[in-house]
């Protein structure tokens, strides 16, 4: 049966079963009561990123196994040991469609089987399959790297005017183009609703996908989407207060973002309610995964300010690292990643080590693939004192910025081993294969049944459960 992957980034059962609950018309609700329910837990070890539990999710391997830890990492050697099962598939002679699944940059060498193939948004280039498609890379990309811990009201206006002027072919709505516009009419009434932004590009990526899916009808295809999740990390409490101590937050502030994580569920359901909508007419599977979840952190407090590196090229420029040593890397904010052009950019940076902010120092370190990250930690700061051993310095000297935050976000919910994984088959299929409650699986089962689904038998390394979906 084809199959469409729906991966809905950290979403826990949690939610699911929130908005299914108080909403018995949505695709929720729908998609909670005829299909099977399972909950994933994760076979990763140490920290948890979505850019390594989804690895993890698409090759059946653990990251003791794949060793993904960065995003931008090199994934040459990864993919020749543990190809994702999308590579698998379309070696082995499936139709395959990928649209922005983590790690899923640069494009394979091979496109023969692919149908589409949009790298994640965090790519180093914007190289599309088909070609036509590198215009709205372009435009993603531009909007993640000027878009950080704040939302910004700019554009790229060159990438913009590129990807507007094809907009219309390459599948963008009239409707989806009127909520852009309502959602730009509605930023000069009320500053808020620029975080919204977020999910605009979801909605726009969605539409993309949703026309090279109709056009050429893959055997498989896998859609990712971060709005759901970027809202639920910032502004869990207005959702669920009662998962905090009594008072942490102001009522001001949970009545002021009370309609974020709404706003991005809402854009989610329109999206399953057409996904629902094309499997039950061309019999297709719809599989929605997220390869963790997201669950409240207790002790977050509001974080009014941070600390930022605002402005990179001013910040190496200030150690004496010029512009021909390096170059940008995407990341995510408040981290900082650069790649380097010199063998010695390292002993350069030695230099930090003297400098403190506020008395915190900016940490650094190489990736297992040879780029650098910086970290700075430092919130709800009033003032900053900057010093390099006993020489005061400017905090614009160095490019830093202690920025006020436009929603008072801070990580409220975070990273929880356990995410779903809810399988709807269309039509009669579906009456054999509904359960109520959630079975418990591993994230390796995953990759396994895929191709057990699609014919095809997994990988001797894959040590996960190939039964899912049968």
């Amino acid at each position: 049966m084809k199959t469409i992957v729906y991966e809905m980034n950290e979403v826990p059962k949690k939610i699911f079963d929130f908005y299914a609950n108080a909403f018995p018309n949505s695709a929720f609700f729908k998609i909670r009561k005829n299909s099977k329910l399972f909950l994933t837990h994760t076979a990763d070890v140490g920290h948890l990123s979505p850019w390594i539990t989804w690895p993890t999710m698409h090759r059946g391997v653990s990251n003791i196994d794949h060793t993904i830890s960065d995003l931008g990492q090199d994934l040459t050697y990864v993919n020749k040991d543990f190809p994702s099962v999308w590579e698998i598939l379309a070696q082995s002679g499936r139709k395959v469609g990928v649209f922005g699944s983590l790690q899923s940059y640069p494009l394979p060498k091979n496109l023969e089987n692919y149908e589409f193939y949009l790298p994640d948004t965090f790519a180093a280039g914007n190289e599309c399959y088909p070609s036509e498609i590198n215009d709205f890379q372009a435009f993603n990309l531009s909007m993640v790297k000027i878009n950080g811990r704040n939302v910004s009201k700019s554009l790229v206006v060159k990438d913009t005017a590129k990807f507007l002027m094809r907009a219309k072919k390459l599948g963008l709505s009239f409707e989806t183009f009127k909520k852009i516009g309502f959602q730009v009419a509605q930023e000069q009434f009320n500053a808020d609703r620029v975080v919204r932004r977020r999910t605009s590009q979801a909605e726009i990526a969605f539409d993309l996908y949703f026309e090279q899916l109709q056009k050429n009808l893959p055997d498989i295809s896998f859609f990712f989407t971060n709005h759901v999740a970027s809202s639920l990390h910032r502004y869990w409490p207005t959702v669920f207060p009662n998962d905090y101590k009594e008072g942490k937050f102001e009522l001001d502030w949970c009545q002021r973002w009370s309609g974020e994580i709404p706003h991005s569920i809402k854009i989610a359901n329109f999206q399953l309610n057409r996904l629902i909508d094309f499997c039950d007419k061309n019999n297709h599977r719809l599989i929605v995964a997220s390869s963790m979840g997201q669950g409240a952190v207790e002790e977050a407090e509001p974080v009014y300010r941070q600390v930022l590196i605002a402005d990179i090229k001013k910040f190496l420029k200030f150690l004496n690292i010029p512009d021909t040593a390096w170059a940008p890397r995407l990341s995510m904010s408040p981290q900082v990643v650069i790649k380097p052009k010199v063998k010695n950019l390292m002993q350069k940076l030695s230099r930090l080590n003297n400098i403190y902010i506020n008395d915190k120092k900016i940490s650094f370190f190489e990736t297992s693939t040879g780029d650098i990250r910086f970290d700075l930690i430092l919130t709800n700061v009033k003032n900053l004192e900057i010093y390099e051993l006993s020489n005061k310095i400017n905090p614009t000297d160095l490019g830093l910025a202690n920025v006020d935050l436009q929603d008072a976000s801070s990580a409220y919910a975070y990273h929880t081993p356990q995410g779903v994984l809810i399988n709807y088959e269309p039509n009669e299929k579906r009456k054999n294969n509904i359960s109520e409650e959630w079975t418990d699986i591993s994230v390796l089962d995953f990759a396994p049944s895929i191709l057990r689904s699609l014919g095809i038998n997994k990988t001797s390394y894959m040590h996960g459960l190939d039964n899912l979906f049968i």
